[in-house]
């Protein structure tokens, strides 16, 4: 009923905008969440409910077109949470190790088990947007002349994991409490096994500090160079662009290589002796989308 009444809502206030279609923030639909552990999953809507709300708008006389737009236009749509709260990340490079990298946060955003709780049958599940919230932040200091700049060697990184067909859950890889050199040290463990990290990175998304390494990490966000306390950086990646900052990766390519099955690892990495890469906090907030037969 209370989705019903949230919908009813937007359909009101959708019907009397002045008709820039800009969903004001009182008429979004927003699914009760749940808050468990680490890597938690908020509640969302999943296509089964999206087609009982279309049935109950449509029941109250209004046209399949107008039902379709005030869902849009609510933002009636599967959403996700992952979240890293409380579990902070240091990636350390030191003497003896050119470079660190440890996953921060592994995110099952279009695994089987995330395509089988919220698709249906005779559709095909899209990710529409991934909004990046961080608290992170360098070592704190440098000899170098790039105080308060991007340029930095403290960052975070995004890689696709691409399951083999054994698949395995991700709390069952190893991923957790272990530091690489790089990812391809973690590539090295995960194709004997079968899976692999998507090497499909284009040249031109690549920044800085991973110009030597392969492709297959996008660059997410840069540390801003001695600072002291975390910083708030937030990064919003769709297929048709991004926000941020100067300091921010534009995760070019990233929505045409993500396929269904895959997950998405978010990296802590620092490079060169002496760089720290400290993550207080990651959470993903991705949105869905359906392509359903015409």
């Amino acid at each position: 009923m209370d989705s019903l009444l949230n919908l009813l809502s937007a359909g009101f206030d959708y019907l009397t905008s002045p008709g820039d279609n800009t969903p004001p923030q009182t008429s979004m639909f927003q699914p009760r969440q749940s808050r468990q552990k680490e890597r938690d999953i908020a509640a969302t809507v999943s296509y089964a409910d999206i087609c009982v709300s279309r049935a109950l708008l449509k029941s109250l006389g209004l046209p399949t077109e107008l039902v379709l737009e005030i869902l849009d236009y609510a933002q009636y749509e599967p959403v996700l949470e992952f979240v890293s709260e409380g579990r902070r990340v240091v990636a350390e490079a030191v003497m003896g190790s050119a470079t660190s990298a440890r996953v921060c946060l592994p995110a099952e955003v279009f695994s089987r088990n995330t395509i089988c709780r919220i698709s249906g049958p005779n559709v095909v599940l899209k990710v529409k947007q991934i909004d990046f919230e961080i608290k992170s932040k360098d070592q704190g200091w440098t000899s170098e002349n790039t105080i308060g700049t991007f340029q930095t060697s403290s960052w975070l990184e995004v890689s696709i994991f691409r399951p083999g067909p054994l698949y395995s859950a991700l709390d069952k890889l190893p991923f957790w409490d272990r530091e690489y050199d790089n990812p391809q040290e973690l590539q090295n463990h995960l194709l004997p096994m079968g899976h692999r990290l998507v090497d499909e990175r284009p040249v031109s998304a690549s920044v800085g500090p991973q110009g030597d390494e392969l492709p297959i990490a996008w660059y997410l966000q840069g540390n801003k160079v001695t600072e002291r306390q975390n910083i708030d950086y937030r990064v919003v990646w769709t297929p048709d662009g991004w926000e941020g900052n100067q300091g921010t990766g534009n995760g070019e390519r990233f929505f045409d290589v993500l396929k269904e099955g895959d997950s998405v690892l978010v990296w802590a990495r620092a490079k060169y002796p002496q760089w720290r890469c400290e993550v207080d906090s990651i959470k993903m907030t991705v949105r869905y989308g359906f392509e359903e037969p015409s």
